[in-house]
């Protein structure tokens, strides 16, 4: 697209991209929302391991039943040892990685707004 200014009778071009920070903007967009997606369809196969290592076999954690059977030989069984601490870590480790995740896309959102702040050249 051609621009003619009246005062000085020249040429400007202007790429047909237009506004390049709205392009970043938009394309880090897509790449939280893909970032997202993905993380959503692994929710329930991170869920299933957490909760093999919540059995009686392993870490024994308090609270932890199968299928709601508390008298199922993997849920938790007070005879045995257990660890408290590894418990509340593996309880916590699922929304710890949910919370990463959105906090690193929100910020990949506003790197694109707030790196390019100046004027870029033409």
């Amino acid at each position: 697209m051609l621009i003619i200014n009246k005062n000085k009778m020249k040429l400007k071009s202007i790429g047909h991209f237009g506004n390049r920070r709205g392009q970043v903007i938009m394309v880090n967009l897509l790449l939280f929302f893909m970032a997202l997606a993905v993380l959503v369809a692994m929710i329930p196969a991170m869920k299933a391991m957490l909760d093999i290592t919540q059995q009686s076999d392993s870490l024994n954690c308090p609270g932890y039943t199968v299928n709601g059977d508390a008298t199922n030989k993997l849920s938790y069984n007070a005879s045995l040892s257990t660890s408290t601490l590894s418990c509340m870590a593996i309880n916590l480790y699922l929304p710890y990685i949910i919370l990463v995740v959105l906090v690193a896309g929100v910020t990949k959102l506003l790197s694109g707004r707030i790196g390019d702040s100046g004027q870029s050249p033409m």
